[in-house]
């Protein structure tokens, strides 16, 4: 019998139900991801199990498979918490509430406080001013890509789920060796010592390490989108919308 274990993402989750619009893009942000990562590990095994000794040491081969999966994981991150918070938005500042009082103390706290930015001037005097000054705010919450913890944080502030058990700071934090790992394999070519001085060989990565990462991750942007879109349902029914 096999003693090849196996790397692999968990079941896809349900849809939240009554998904509104707002959510409705990145949720399929998510659904892509998923599938794109699973057929990496499933690729991963099946290179694993062509081997002779399924049970010899892991090549770099099988270890770029992981390393693909990191990188691919974390861009999916990055997109699907961007497109949550510039499609849901504006609807949650719409009412007063946490993400309202979120955004007013992000811009309090930076935008407007001194001398305002070009970047800020312009949103101002935008024929939408409100939605460019959203843009804005998802810049800053997001950056060039999701660093980790702290980055989660803000995003989950922006989008009023504070109180949200599943998305504590010891959560949130819990998740950072998986960005550093994102680090290390796109800015530094998973090199022990980028600057070339002393060992120039690959990090090790532990594959199954490598998958309980990326399926956590997964989880956990499900874990943003279900009460997200209970929260944009909620609002929509407030401000009498029609329930889509």
């Amino acid at each position: 019998m096999s003693r090849l274990t196996l790397v692999g993402l968990s079941d896809f989750p349900r849809k939240p139900h009554g998904c509104p619009p707002e959510v409705e893009r990145s949720w399929d942000r998510l659904k892509a991801t998923h599938k794109s990562v699973s057929g990496l590990f499933t690729t991963l095994n099946e290179l694993r199990a062509g081997q002779d000794d399924m049970r010899g040491a892991v090549s770099e081969t099988h270890r770029d498979q992981a390393r693909a999966a990191i990188v691919f994981t974390a861009a999916g991150i990055d997109a699907c918490l961007r497109t949550l918070l510039r499609d849901s938005l504006p609807i949650l500042l719409s009412t007063t509430g946490e993400a309202h009082g979120a955004f007013v103390s992000h811009f309090m706290s930076n935008r407007l406080a001194g001398d305002l930015t070009p970047a800020t001037k312009t949103a101002v005097v935008e024929i939408d001013p409100r939605a460019a000054l959203i843009d804005l705010y998802v810049e800053d919450l997001t950056g060039r890509s999701i660093q980790g913890g702290a980055d989660l944080i803000r995003c989950r502030n922006a989008l009023g789920l504070k109180r949200d058990p599943a998305l504590d700071d010891k959560i949130l934090k819990g998740h950072q060796p998986f960005f550093n790992a994102r680090h290390e394999v796109v800015h530094e070519l998973d090199l022990i010592d980028p600057a070339g001085c002393g060992s120039r060989g690959r990090r090790h990565r532990d594959l199954a390490l490598v998958g309980a990462q990326c399926d956590g991750a997964l989880q956990l942007l499900h874990a943003f989108i279900a009460p997200t879109a209970r929260t944009v349902r909620q609002t929509r029914r407030t401000m009498g919308l029609r329930a889509t």
